[in-house]
């Protein structure tokens, strides 16, 4: 089975919040108001939505630790 991760660089995220929308459950907002990967949550291709969607270019998205995004 595939092993899928995200970061998200927080020097770029402005906390738009549409990871959130993309990947339900896979991103949360933090006390600083952006987003953080929830590991273990969200597929391959809502995390990859996540990332493409993301106006800052903020999240990197991992399938068996090569990046995919």
């Amino acid at each position: 089975m595939q092993q899928v991760r995200a970061t998200v660089d927080h020097d770029r995220c402005a906390g738009v919040t549409l990871c959130t929308q993309a990947a339900p459950g896979a991103f949360a907002i933090n006390d600083d108001g952006q987003s953080e990967y929830q590991p273990g949550h969200g597929d391959l291709r809502d995390l990859r939505e996540a990332a493409d969607g993301c106006p800052m270019s903020a999240i990197a998205v991992f399938a068996d630790d090569k990046e995919v995004t």
